[in-house]
């Protein structure tokens, strides 16, 4: 097996290419090599799986334990390159949605531009704010001026459907979940464009929480999968309690340069 690492940036993201299988034998080499970029401050881990052809149950432990221990980091693991075989077992094994600071690109390039966003810019190009009644006729209501609002930036399809369903996951939350006056607590959508990446923030008035999974992690439980979702989907998700009550989700997908919507 061979394995580099190169650190990019101020050293706080970094891509461990891995050559060769990952099985049980290897597993505590590549761990190894992870443990060793987080402990020199790389808290943003692209692990390249090109050159991987074979993974078994051992590397979806390895998964388990990069899960927990990047979570106390505020850190990410980006999964790139992998094949149809090594993708369908990623995929068999349910960690990608299930794991929170796990998710997969297509390349280490676009890994990188995904994790450079730990700050927007100082401006956005633009900004538009909603606000409705925290009842679920309002939901599809919602979702649809969302997009509307989204339609100028030219976003391909399969990023606009994953950004609709993040949204809609975290309206149906708020609602739910965040608004125990029903329409006496209004919920409220603020989005902003910046140059390559569209922030979206929901606001709700409940009792605050914190993103952990409703569902406990069971995956046969009839709800609490909406976090799991929107994690799979955006590249970034952020849950905020707010001083005054309720909390604040923050969406953040990377897109190509973004036009603004015509005023009404």
């Amino acid at each position: 097996m061979k394995i580099a690492t190169e650190h990019h940036g101020n050293g706080s993201a970094c891509v461990v290419r891995v050559q060769g299988d990952i099985d049980i034998v290897t597993v505590p080499e590549v761990r190894d090599a992870l443990e060793s970029a987080m402990n020199r401050g790389c808290s943003n881990i692209v692990l390249d799986l090109e050159h991987v052809s074979y993974v078994d149950s051992s590397a979806m432990g390895l998964l388990v334990w990069a899960n927990r221990a990047l979570g106390p980091r505020r850190g990410q693991l980006v999964l790139t390159g992998a094949d149809r075989n090594v993708s369908r077992i990623l995929d068999i094994s349910g960690l990608i949605i299930a794991a929170p600071t796990i998710s997969t690109a297509t390349d280490p390039e676009i890994a990188l531009t995904r994790l450079d966003m730990s700050a927007e810019p100082d401006a956005p190009e633009w900004v538009r704010t909603l606000e409705f009644p925290a009842v679920p006729a309002s939901l599809a209501k919602v979702r649809g001026e969302v997009c509307d609002l989204l339609e100028p930036l030219a976003i391909p399809e399969p990023v606009f459907f994953d950004i609709r369903v993040a949204v809609g996951e975290a309206l149906a939350n708020a609602i739910r979940h965040g608004s125990p006056r029903g329409d006496a607590d209004p919920v409220s959508v603020t989005v902003s464009a910046y140059s390559d990446c569209v922030v979206i923030v929901i606001t709700d008035r409940g009792e605050g929480f914190d993103g952990d999974a409703f569902s406990d992690g069971d995956p046969y439980a009839s709800s609490g999968r909406g976090v799991m979702f929107m994690r799979a989907l955006m590249d970034r998700v952020e849950f905020e309690r707010l001083p005054g009550g309720g909390t604040a989700v923050t969406l953040v997908h990377h897109i190509g340069s973004s036009t603004p919507p015509a005023d009404e």
